[in-house]
């Protein structure tokens, strides 16, 4: 797909992809066709086996300052049957996206330069590892916009810093600096701002030098263990490895490295 406010990027020889919001002049504000390209990106990160871990970022100043509702509708759609589509849509975008995001299995990072509000937060949020430099910021706005959070916000937000952190941020929309982020937890590396990408991606191809299968299964054990109790939670264990051995090529160059002593080399199959 051809990506107009999205960079996608995925070097040659790389399992890591990098999308970049790229609107740097909102702040990476997203609108309409932005979502709709967040969708399509969430699909081919899903989709392709070439890639095994996903870097979110965003170009310029600002990582993501949340919804831009301010645009024209995208091209081909009347003002009038935009409007119809939204009040008959029983779902908002921002929750779509939490939705796309969170079914993804692979691990996803976000490196948060600058602000992340709103929907921006959401999407940093269902990263599952955070990186920030000293003027990261996050901001829950939704309630400034007379809304409840949205983009899965709800959920994640008191099972990572807490019930009570979460409803300090959410009740008073009160702006998180860095240094906080990173004690409470909203922030899981705090690097000098030149260092964000390259910590990021350190830590990405730190990811691709495990099995890409029990990676991904991992992340679903630990997704699943959120809402498990603890004999399912044991059990999900036992599924999902068995999951992992199905990539028979990697499960025996696993063992095989192990006995060798050596640098173990995993294909994904």
């Amino acid at each position: 797909m051809t990506y107009e406010n999205l960079l996608f990027e995925l070097p040659s020889g790389s399992h890591v992809a990098t999308i970049t919001l790229n609107r740097p002049e909102r702040l990476n504000a997203i609108n309409r066709a932005t979502m709709g390209e967040v969708l399509a990106a969430c699909e081919e990160i899903q989709s392709r086996d070439d890639i095994w871990v996903a870097i979110w970022t965003g170009a310029g100043r600002g990582f993501c300052s949340g919804a831009d509702v301010s645009g024209p509708p995208p091209a081909g759609e009347s003002e009038s049957e935009s409007e119809l589509n939204t009040l008959l849509d029983e779902e908002s975008w921002v929750s779509r996206q939490g939705k796309a995001l969170y079914a993804i299995d692979k691990p996803m990072i976000a490196a948060v330069n600058g602000v992340a509000a709103g929907a921006g937060f959401s999407l940093a949020l269902v990263c599952d590892v955070r990186v920030g430099t000293p003027n990261t910021r996050f901001v829950t706005v939704f309630q400034e916009r007379s809304l409840p959070p949205e983009g899965g916000m709800s959920f994640l937000l008191s099972r990572i810093v807490g019930l009570g952190r979460a409803m300090d941020l959410s009740l008073t929309s009160r702006r998180v600096d860095a240094d906080e982020a990173y004690r409470i937890g909203l922030l899981d590396r705090l690097v000098p701002e030149e260092e964000l990408l390259p910590a990021a991606n350190a830590l990405a191809e730190r990811m691709c030098e495990l099995p890409p299968a029990a990676v991904r299964v991992t992340k679903r054990a630990l997704r699943a263990g959120l809402e498990a109790s603890f004999a399912e939670a044991t059990g999900n264990e036992t599924k999902y490895g068995g999951l992992a051995r199905r990539a028979a090529q990697d499960a025996a160059e696993s063992m095989a490295s192990f006995r060798e002593k050596r640098k173990p080399v995993y294909r994904g199959r």
